[in-house]
């Protein structure tokens, strides 16, 4: 085990060592705002604040946001008397209000400060995906991050249980149907398919086999064909998607439960042995799952993932990957503050270099890795997927946590298993993601007004969604009376603000 004494030498070293390099100048203190997670909780003694502090003469005021509901907690530090100087974890879609209404600085007036953002865009080839993120004043207002074009998101099944009954992984939504329902019959205590999240996840990936967006991936579909923009609930697609899932519920494959039930409740089928397909992240590999069936007596239990399956309309698919993965916002009060530059400077560092790309992953050496002839490795201590025995995670050093906007692929990588890596290679090789629809940009009344055309709609297609699944609505008989509901509501709407936008956008 790797004893608290020789984390505490280390870290007396690494100071040591790292104040030689300059305390020539003041200290710079600016503020975010962190969104906190339950768990790694933030704590005023990690060793990336001595290392910000040690190499850059950084010091963060560090404040404090529930990451469960980090959107309001924006809002309120926004439209706060001293809102902070920096905001962590934003998307382009959350903060164009913002933008629009002078809150933010437009990080496009300060590219010329930042060296390794500008070599970074230049070296990923990413200036496209920079110019998606400009609203219609031609300037952008958050500091991207981004990701692989490599979907993480995947169908997984007990591999164990389908091999036993000699039944083949699916290939197709019919087969996987087929199969369950056969397994129904010899486990009839089983809930085969489930799924967490209010099933917003299982929406938006069975979405993906239908070509368009559902659950949480939204309603704003892009017809590439017709070149309009659709409201994705009132297409036919969405009818098929809602057609199978009824059938699945009908013969009591669908866990009833999956539209309800907590995410404890979910785990506890997936360890339990209930559940047999599902779908979720699977970067981290499933050792953990497949100990706690094992611990509950299912000898040989073993979750893996399943390849995309065929839908009933002929499309194989995952939901698309945004290249952009997460950023930062700059507020509009950190421009009047006297450190403004150094900081630019600074953020500029610790996301975009390697030097701090690598202190924000791997951590320090001697720390939390070890560089040999294969690169940088993980120490033994570290707790990973790939060592599930180690005694902690770099996150309770505070290392991936803060300013980890771009994906460090090495560091990727060493995490997961060598299946899973091999498993998203293949899937990446298929092409199986969708692509990305294009950026849509909107007025900030255009914003307001989706907005409150959206609160009355979502309620009601939220209901009708369950209603069309569990059969209390048919899907045949009351189709053209959902229509006409969602009409009254207001979906032409969104579809005329969407496409008049896209005509103004395109200058047509």
């Amino acid at each position: 085990m790797f004893k608290k004494t020789g984390v505490a030498l280390i870290l007396m070293v690494m100071v040591t060592l790292l104040g030689c390099t300059s305390h020539e100048t003041e200290t710079m203190t600016f503020s975010i705002l962190y969104n906190n997670t339950e768990d790694a909780p933030y704590r005023e003694d990690w060793a990336i604040l001595d290392a910000y502090l040690n190499l850059k003469n950084v010091r963060l005021d560090v404040r404090l946001g529930d990451d469960e509901d980090f959107e309001t907690a924006i809002a309120l530090n926004l439209n706060a008397e001293n809102p902070p100087d920096v905001i962590l974890k934003c998307w382009p879609d959350t903060i164009e209000s913002y933008a629009n209404d002078g809150q933010l600085v437009a990080i496009s007036d300060y590219e010329h400060l930042m060296p390794n953002y500008q070599a970074y865009i230049e070296a990923h080839g990413l200036q496209n995906e920079i110019d998606e993120l400009r609203l219609s004043n031609g300037k952008y207002y958050i500091l991207p991050g981004y990701q692989r074009d490599i979907q993480v998101q995947q169908w997984i099944y007990r591999k164990d249980v389908f091999e036993e009954n000699d039944i083949p992984m699916p290939t197709t939504y019919d087969e996987l149907f087929d199969a369950l329902v056969d397994l129904k019959d010899l486990y009839p205590e089983s809930t085969p398919i489930t799924a967490s999240w209010g099933g917003a996840h299982l929406l938006s990936m069975m979405g993906a086999g239908y070509g368009i967006p559902a659950g949480w991936s939204g309603t704003r579909y892009y017809n590439e064909a017709e070149n309009t923009w659709e409201f994705a609930p009132a297409t036919d697609n969405y009818r098929e998607l809602y057609r199978f899932l009824h059938r699945c519920y009908v013969a009591g494959i669908l866990d009833p439960a999956t539209f309800t039930q907590s995410n404890e409740d979910f785990t506890e089928k997936i360890v339990n042995g209930k559940a047999l397909v599902t779908v979720t992240w699977i970067s981290s590999g499933f050792d953990m799952w497949n100990e706690q069936l094992r611990d509950n007596g299912i000898s040989g239990g073993e979750w893996a993932p399943l390849k995309a399956m065929e839908s009933t309309i002929g499309i194989t698919a995952l939901p698309p990957v945004n290249t952009f993965r997460k950023g930062l916002v700059i507020t509009a009060n950190a421009a009047n503050k006297p450190y403004f530059e150094d900081m630019i400077a600074f953020l500029d560092w610790a996301v975009y270099s390697q030097e701090g790309l690598d202190l924000s992953y791997w951590g320090i050496e001697g720390l939390t890795y070890e560089t040999s002839q294969d690169g940088k490795q993980f120490l033994p201590h570290i707790r990973t997927p790939k060592n599930p025995n180690g005694t902690i995670r770099t996150a309770q050093y505070g290392f991936d946590s803060l300013f980890n906007l771009c994906e460090n692929e090495a560091y990727e990588d060493n995490k997961k298993p060598d299946d899973i890596v091999i498993f998203l290679e293949n899937s990446e090789a298929a092409q199986e993601t969708l692509r990305r629809s294009p950026r849509l940009e909107l007025s900030n009344e255009s914003i307001e007004m989706i907005s409150m055309t959206s609160v009355d709609l979502s309620t009601y297609i939220s209901d009708a969604s369950m209603k069309f699944i569990t059969g209390e609505l048919s899907i045949d008989d009351d189709w053209d009376v959902y229509l006409n509901d969602i009409d009254d509501l207001g979906y032409p709407i969104l579809e005329n603000i969407w496409n008049r936008a896209w005509k103004e956008q395109n200058d047509e």
